[in-house]
């Protein structure tokens, strides 16, 4: 691996390519590294191919992909664990690499005594000891464990201590490989907040997950691998979508409808027609009120017979964060059966209680066959829905709060609440005016 230069790239792959060899026995791998004539007896698997892409000093990056196809291979690349087969690879700056939890760190020693092991050995001393062991203590939150051998810890606790550790040292690059998600939701939620913080400042983050959620809500760009090539570079909502169809084992060949430039993609034997939202299930509108139930209608013909068909719906914001997703799988429905040239009608109905001003809608409809699900008809952001509302509030979801204060007396604890004002509580919802400023995804 080499250093780059510049001080304007942090990684860089030049037709990088990764060969690991498979020996069919033991035998076969000793007979290769003695025979005399350098006969080969394995047998190259390949994982990466031809990958090239820089990512510029302090962008948050997502690798994509289904199992299997050499994302962790590519973070070990990027942190030097492993050697390219063939390429060059560049890289300028510290990197903290976060891959095996079971390899961050000295099963025998304290989680204290690894910590100080950090320090001396891997930093070489560089900053201060006390500061940085207070700071992962405090911010891994595993209490006495911190000072019992790391071989009695979940694999929580690991992750607790790795990641404390890594963001102690405030590296200019950081690599994580999906162990996030061994977190608990609580420091699921503490780590996905710190990362944001290291992204503010300037930190250069590559992050390998499944959880696209995470990807819209914190990444600069998505890179998508399948079978071992870079397919998509890009951003995070178009990378989302291709995520999703090979994740589903849709055609690598999508489309993009002319009228509305919006991604299109399926097996094919259904397709959706038409769709709309409405009031009445009948009137096509796209301006709404907050807090009114609308219904989403779709119209699909079949051009085969689907003895199981199924239909699914989602919504997102303009920043691609999902709002909400389901099935009729999830919501436990069976719809009937479809014939050979049938057009039926799907309304999907639904309080919108969103609290932004534009949700885009997915449908989808697929069948399931022999065990698995094929998607056969997909159309990502195929309506867009304004919202208005005089109601502020900040975040993505209205969950229609109310305040309600009470005074205790001395030796009460359980008073009878009483509402902030006679209107009921809205009084105070004049004082949430200014969250529209706040937050500009409000409505």
């Amino acid at each position: 691996m080499e250093r780059i230069t510049t001080t304007h790239t942090a990684i860089a792959f030049n037709h990088v390519e990764k060969h690991f060899r498979f020996f069919a026995s033991p035998f076969h791998r000793i007979k290769e590294a003695l025979h005399p004539g350098g006969k080969i007896y394995h047998t190259p698997l390949p994982v990466l191919r031809d990958v090239s892409f820089s990512i510029p000093q302090g962008q948050t990056v997502a690798i994509l992909g289904p199992n299997g196809v050499g994302k962790s291979t590519l973070l070990h690349l990027a942190a030097g664990v492993l050697q390219p087969s063939a390429g060059v690879i560049t890289v300028y700056g510290s990197v903290f690499a976060l891959l095996e939890l079971s390899g961050s760190f000295v099963p025998d020693l304290t989680g204290r005594e690894n910590v100080r092991f950090f320090h001396d050995v891997i930093l070489k001393g560089a900053g201060d000891l006390t500061e940085r062991e207070q700071a992962v203590q405090t911010f891994a939150e595993i209490g006495d464990y911190f000072d019992r051998p790391v071989r009695t810890y979940s694999s929580g606790m690991f992750l607790r201590l790795a990641f404390a550790t890594a963001i102690a040292t405030e590296p200019d690059i950081l690599l994580i490989d999906e162990v996030i998600a061994v977190g608990d939701a609580r420091f699921q939620q503490k780590c996905y907040k710190r990362i944001r913080e290291l992204h503010e400042r300037g930190t250069t983050i590559v992050l390998v997950t499944h959880a696209v959620e995470v990807v819209t809500a914190i990444c600069d760009r998505v890179l998508l691998f399948d079978r071992g090539e870079l397919v998509f570079d890009g951003d995070p909502g178009p990378g989302v979508d291709r995520y999703y169809q090979l994740f589903f084992k849709a055609p690598a060949t999508s489309t993009l409808d002319a009228p509305t430039e919006k991604l299109r993609f399926g097996l094919g034997g259904a397709k959706i027609s038409r769709s709309f939202a409405s009031l009445d299930g009948l009137t096509e509108a796209v301006n709404f009120q907050r807090g009114e139930r609308i219904t989403i209608v779709m119209e699909v013909e079949f051009d085969r017979a689907i003895s199981v068909p199924h239909f699914g719906f989602s919504c997102s914001t303009k920043e691609g964060i999902r709002v909400y997703a389901t099935t009729t799988p999830l919501l436990g429905e069976s719809p009937a059966p479809a014939r050979v040239g049938e057009r039926r009608r799907v309304e999907i109905s639904f309080e919108l209680t969103a609290a932004v001003g534009d949700l885009f809608i997915d449908l989808s409809v697929f069948e399931f066959d022999q065990g698995s699900y094929n998607i056969l008809d997909a159309r990502l952001g195929v309506l867009h829905l304004t919202i208005s509302s005089f109601r502020y509030c900040a975040g993505v979801v209205d969950l229609d709060a109310e305040f309600a204060e009470s005074i205790l007396q001395p030796g009460e604890g359980n008073a009878e609440p009483v509402l902030a004002g006679p209107d009921g509580g809205a009084g105070l919802l004049n004082q949430l005016d200014g969250f529209s400023k706040y937050d500009g995804g409000v409505a």
